[in-house]
């Protein structure tokens, strides 16, 4: 590939340029090993937030040292979705700290990452959207590796099944992305950062090939579904530069169709999902979350819950309906209602979703006002991943998709701004930086920390809990409460086993007040455990009456009752 022209230079021209190509390029690919999960379980996102972080902190440092404040055209109504979800998660109150901060943290770094990269006023965001389309290869040739197995290739994680879920895990994530990266590089294709350069386009056209190889060979709908609207609404939107450059898109069509007939066994699975969704029990269970979630929106429309309230709203909400629809199809166990806006109007109300809803108009309100094609085309760029929010939950998984989000939004949103006067004193800007390099450190540092509690709980669950300790866990403030409970599910273990009355009573008690916190189906079943094992029949059943309050539907808390039932 050139490394440059005289007009558009292919490589990184800015530091911040370099720091987003260790976001976007190197951060996620920190392969450890993990038990699967959200948000730090899955050791990439602790590295893509290590990332994350050194970009936000140099944005915030380089503006300190500006006399101007670059914001784009719609900033105010992008700020509506950090205040709504600030004033909701003040007034409803906390129900669970932990949740609450990092829920918290997670939307404002976003939005201060976000507003960061205006700063910097950078021109050519092609390079950007460059180094997106070297991480689409990079994760192609991942799944691909994943999808062979090849023997001189063993260090990097496989999957029993031989399915391309690279580093995220879950396979519509990796589709999502793959598709993202598509998109990106059929429009560069379509830029003058290609033009005269064969090196240049033959990369572009490989990378589709190999991602559309394995994202049909993951027999994904999300991904297939989104590929086809999102490059429908890239030809169309950008339809001026397709017509000039037809033979391009012709030769990226072909590619396509020949990639997705060589995994074609991918389409046959995508299909045969397809078929599923139209089943009865599938479509009922889909419904029936929707419903349920919409109830336990109706019960608090305007504050909301309060964050990290779902599991507790969503199984009372259950309840209820459980008994209007006693034949409905219900899951056994939710944590989300595969749609985040349900998620946030649950727990935030209508001040969280009016606030996302407000960001979404401004978004939409500036590329109908600006009526340029290439509006419509960094659209299309956005669609795979907030089609894919609508269904389930990348972010939770995948704190990657977060970050490339923000940055598609404000490549879409960089064609016009707004400077006004940075009024912050000299003595203010020297105070602010002084602060950003503490909580560099603090961040790395708690980050770093994480990572050790995060081997360590995977260390002791995967050896049968025989680590020695779990001292790293116990002193994260993420983990401090699974370890704890992972702790306390040991000794009820041990008292079980050696019949120690008194330390089952006690033990039982802990659990007995984190059900109070968040009501985890993991807990319920340590106090049913603990009190069968006490013999205490009543307060058992007791316990597992009080659970069906929460899921309904699990059969074996339903035949846990009939044995009550039987009993009484």
């Amino acid at each position: 590939m050139s490394r440059t022209l005289s007009k558009y230079p292919l490589l990184p021209q800015q530091p911040i340029e370099w720091l987003l190509a260790l976001l976007f390029l190197i951060s996620p690919f920190y392969l450890a090993s993990s038990l699967g999960g959200t948000g730090f379980d899955l050791p990439f996102n602790i590295t893509v937030w290590a990332a994350a972080t050194v970009v936000i902190a140099y944005s915030a440092w380089y503006f300190c040292g500006q006399d101007k404040l670059i914001l784009p055209p719609n900033y105010k109504g992008l700020l509506a979705l950090p205040v709504g979800i600030l004033l909701a998660a003040a007034l409803a109150g906390v129900h669970d700290p932990i949740t609450w901060l990092f829920r918290i943290v997670y939307v404002m770094a976003g939005v201060i990452f976000l507003f960061g990269l205006f700063q910097f006023r950078l021109k050519n965001t092609d390079r950007i959207l460059l180094l997106l389309s070297v991480a689409t290869l990079l994760h192609g040739l991942f799944g691909l590796v994943q999808l062979f197995q090849p023997l001189i290739l063993d260090w990097i994680p496989k999957t029993n099944t031989q399915i391309a879920t690279g580093v995220f895990q879950q396979v519509n994530v990796m589709a999502s992305f793959l598709v993202t990266g598509i998109l990106i590089c059929i429009y560069l294709c379509l830029r003058p950062i290609s033009y005269k350069r064969p090196n240049l386009k033959v990369f572009l056209l490989l990378t589709i090939t190999v991602a559309t190889y394995v994202m049909v060979s993951t027999g994904s709908r999300i991904g297939l579904l989104s590929g086809i609207f999102g490059l429908l609404m890239l030809l169309i939107g950008y339809r001026n530069q397709v017509r000039k450059n037809w033979k391009t898109i012709i030769s990226v069509l072909i590619l396509i169709l020949v990639a997705s007939w060589l995994a074609k066994e991918g389409i046959h699975k995508t299909l045969d999902k397809t078929y599923k969704i139209v089943e009865a029990q599938y479509s009922d269970q889909r419904l029936s979350i929707y419903r349920i979630s919409f109830d336990a929106f109706s019960e608090a429309p305007i504050r909301g819950h309060g964050i990290g309230s779902f599991l507790e709203q969503f199984g009372l909400s259950s309840s209820e309906f459980y008994k209007q629809h006693p034949t409905a199809e219900m899951p056994n166990y939710i944590a989300h209602p595969h749609n985040e806006l349900l998620q946030w109007a649950i727990e935030g109300g209508l001040l969280a979703l009016g606030g996302i809803v407000i960001a979404v108009i401004s978004v939409l309100w500036f590329v109908i006002k600006q009526r340029q094609q290439r509006l419509l085309a960094y659209l299309a760029l956005l669609l795979p991943i907030t089609f894919h929010t609508q269904v389930e939950h990348p972010f939770y998984i995948s704190s990657l998709h977060w970050f490339i989000w923000l940055t598609l939004l404000f490549v879409l949103l960089n064609h016009q701004l707004v400077v006004r006067q940075n009024s912050i004193s000299l003595m203010a800007k020297k105070s602010l930086r002084g602060l950003l390099v503490i909580l560099l450190i603090v961040t790395l540092l708690f980050l770093w920390q994480t990572s050790q509690a995060q081997q360590q709980l995977y260390q002791f669950i995967k050896q049968s809990q025989q680590a020695p300790q779990l001292d790293s866990a116990l002193n994260n403030l993420y983990y401090k409460t699974y370890a704890e409970q992972i702790v306390m599910r040991t000794h009820l273990h041990d008292a079980i086993g050696r019949n120690d009355a008194d330390k089952l009573v006690q033990v039982v008690n802990w659990f007995e007040s984190e059900l109070v916190k968040k009501p985890e189906l993991k807990v319920f079943e340590d106090i049913i455990n603990g009190y069968f094992a006490l013999e205490q029949t009543e307060k058992r059943c007791q316990t597992i009456g009080k659970s069906l309050q929460y899921y309904p539907a699990n059969k074996v808390l339903q035949n846990l009752q009939q044995d009550c039932s039987a009993i009484n």
